[in-house]
């Protein structure tokens, strides 16, 4: 079970009592013991504050409360975590900051930023044990949080190039496209990201101290490290790979573009979750062909390359080749 820092509880509490809810309801429907609202910070259950926002949607009947109060972040609300950021130099050096130290804040998602290619720098969000429309809250409250704690710091104006988000679209834009500043916002999508042109990566933070950056580094090395994602992305692969076998075009340059990350981070992800693009392959291909021969159907070669995504019957025989020399090395490798 996932736990978050009892400091993002407190100010989401302020922000929803400032706008008009009852405090001590709020708490107790969210089923926090009181004695967590003031004193040393502790971790509680992740559910809890999940929770929190969906009592905030409906006491207020504001779907887009997330993103009213994440947009009225105050820098510091989240201590050690705000402060490694805003001692950075830059944007970039700040915003990597997100991922390594995220355990300091949470142990129930995880960032990443990642560089696309020359022109474009991603920020990763993702929730590991999360569901309905808590989930979607609190994913679209940590996206704008990490914008508007940057736009705290800046002197230029910093507008995403696009934004993808899981959930699906709500009736009206206005407020997201008022808050993220853009209209290239992605709905059902994949992932719940944020772009941003490289060259912002460069831009100096108005608060950057690197004399007090290298008295918290010691505090930040001792956290512990960021959360794993076990599943996420393989049930995400997954999917992807069905997708893109029905539409009879399967290569990971592909299923990466449709998950709207890069290849070199698809197969990182894969590789911390314990398996590897080529076995998401093979696993969907074993899938789909039995799927297809259910109920005694027999398919001919030719039937079966083109529903297993290979260009004709002779990619797949080499294909199958290969697998099977794979196999044999792997049992010649055992020990007797």
């Amino acid at each position: 079970m996932g736990t978050d820092q009892v400091l993002l509880h407190r100010f989401v509490i302020s922000q929803l009592t400032d706008a008009g809810l009852d405090r001590d309801r709020l708490i107790r429907e969210t089923g926090l013991p009181e004695w967590t609202m003031v004193g040393e910070d502790v971790h509680l259950p992740s559910h809890t504050f999940s929770r929190l926002w969906e009592l905030g949607e409906h006491g207020l009947g504001d779907p887009n409360i997330a993103l009213r109060v994440a947009s009225r972040y105050k820098l510091s609300s989240l201590g050690l975590y705000d402060y490694l950021f805003a001692t950075a130099p830059t944007l970039g050096a700040g915003l990597a900051t997100c991922g390594p130290y995220v355990a300091a804040v949470t142990t129930n998602h995880r960032f990443d930023l990642v560089t696309e290619n020359e022109h474009e720098v991603t920020l990763y969000l993702d929730m590991i044990d999360g569901h309905g429309r808590g989930r979607d809250l609190t994913q679209l409250w940590g996206l704008t949080a990490v914008l508007s704690r940057a736009r705290r710091v800046l002197h230029d104006p910093l507008i995403p190039l696009r934004v993808t988000l899981r959930q699906q679209a709500p009736d009206k834009l206005d407020t997201f496209i008022e808050v993220f500043g853009t209209t290239a916002i992605e709905f059902d999508a994949p992932v719940d990201a944020m772009t941003f042109l490289a060259a912002d990566m460069e831009l100096p933070l108005t608060t950057s101290d690197p004399v007090l950056a290298t008295v918290l580094q010691p505090l930040a090395d001792a956290l512990p490290p960021p959360p794993t994602l076990p599943t996420a992305w393989p049930d995400r692969v997954a999917s992807a790979l069905a997708e893109a076998m029905a539409e009879g075009a399967v290569s990971l340059d592909r299923v990466a573009r449709r998950l709207a990350t890069s290849p070199r981070t698809l197969q990182r992800r894969l590789m911390e979750a314990g398996t590897t693009w080529r076995m998401e392959l093979e696993r969907a291909r074993d899938t789909r062909l039995a799927q297809a021969s259910a109920n005694g159907v027999t398919l001919s070669r030719s039937r079966q390359a083109e529903l297993l995504g290979y260009s004709d019957v002779g990619s797949m025989r080499r294909a199958a080749r290969r697998r099977s020399m794979t196999q044999l090395r792997y049992r010649a490798e055992l020990p007797v």
